[in-house]
């Protein structure tokens, strides 16, 4: 009856290149953001001429390719020139100016950092730095707790080039008006893909990361498409990863539907949007409101400090904000209660 034919034999696989499928992969062209790598270009190609760069602030949706297509600009810097030092930042990891400071030493070789201030290490930068140009990238901007480390970039370093990547356009308008205007930030948005857009990117990853036929087309159809109603090609990539994973275990010889449908139904809402995103607290949050949904922030601020929270309210309703422009909760305000004007928050389901 061969009842045991139909699967894959022992040694046998449908993956040959899993790394194809991590977000941070960075292909030879990132797909259908060209026109942005070219504007990004475009800010930096003073530098080439010994003059400043001009400022930009780059936005856009999580995982829909903002810090792959700035990466891929540096790399081809790179590639063309050493008189110009790139630098990147990751302001989550490093949301401090000195956190900034020994991150930018650290990329420059400086080792003396231990027991100077920041204004020392940022000295220190600037003589190193001030004897090339320099283009700094800033992502998550919005994560940072001050933006010191721009003011010093703008005053001390002779030509350079700065480029903030953030979700959310309005942190523009978070910057006191005298560093906005200082940086003249020109704009840069990142729209969401298209459903053909969508179904380019995870097409070219399944044939680099999968052996032929290793999906069925109505697999890849209902990926592109779940990816696409996501909005997160980050979120698409992990499920490629996990379906070939799930049809691996179960032996079979493609990625079925079926396989797609298993991984959904395991992971929750906020997971597939990208939890990553989320930091603990945040997330702590995040299910502090999902089990007290309708309360006001100022109810919320108290059950969180109740619970061992230790950020002061401003961060909390930042946190909220964060949350709400991510569409993870849905908050009103209300008008004219008997403590005055507040809001209400509710989990969205």
């Amino acid at each position: 009856m061969a009842l045991f034919k139909n699967m894959l034999q022992s040694g046998e696989s449908l993956v040959k290149n899993e790394q194809v499928l991590d977000f941070d992969y960075q292909p030879k062209l990132v797909k259908f953001r060209e026109s942005q790598q070219f504007a990004i270009a475009d800010c930096i190609k003073p530098l080439f001429n010994s003059k400043n760069g001009s400022n930009v602030l780059v936005f856009g949706s999580s995982g829909i390719g903002k810090t792959l297509a700035c990466n891929h600009v540096i790399t081809e810097l790179e590639q063309e020139t050493d008189l110009i030092i790139p630098v990147y930042v990751n302001c989550w990891e490093n949301n401090t100016t000195y956190k900034v400071a020994l991150c930018i030493c650290q990329q420059l070789d400086y080792p003396f950092t231990q027991n100077k201030k920041g204004i020392e290490l940022f000295e220190v930068i600037a003589e190193n730095m001030n004897q090339k140009s320099a283009v700094f990238i800033f992502d998550e901007i919005d994560k940072a707790e001050d933006l010191d480390f721009l003011y010093f970039i703008n005053q001390k370093i002779l030509r350079n080039c700065i480029v903030l990547i953030t979700n959310y356009k309005d942190k523009l308008f978070d910057m006191d008006t005298r560093l906005r205007s200082r940086l003249f930030l020109d704009i840069i948005e990142f729209k969401k893909y298209t459903l053909e857009e969508t179904e380019g990117i995870l097409k070219e990853r399944i044939a680099y990361a999968f052996f032929p036929e290793a999906w069925s087309n109505e697999a890849v159809e209902l990926a592109c498409q779940k990816t696409f109603e996501l909005g997160d090609i980050r979120c698409g990539l992990l499920m490629l990863k996990k379906a070939g994973k799930t049809a691996e275990d179960e032996g079979a010889l493609k990625v079925e539907p079926c396989h797609i449908e298993k991984i959904l139904s395991k992971v929750d809402k906020y997971s597939v949007k990208g939890s990553s995103d989320l930091d603990k607290e945040t997330r702590d949050i995040l299910h502090l409101i999902k089990e007290n949904g309708g309360k006001t922030t100022t109810e919320l601020y108290e059950l969180f400090q109740k619970n061992g929270g230790t950020s002061v309210y401003r961060t909390f309703y930042r946190k909220i904000k964060t949350l709400e422009m991510n569409k993870y909760l849905l908050v009103e305000k209300v008008f004219g209660g008997k403590n005055g004007n507040t809001s209400t928050v509710q989990y969205m389901k």
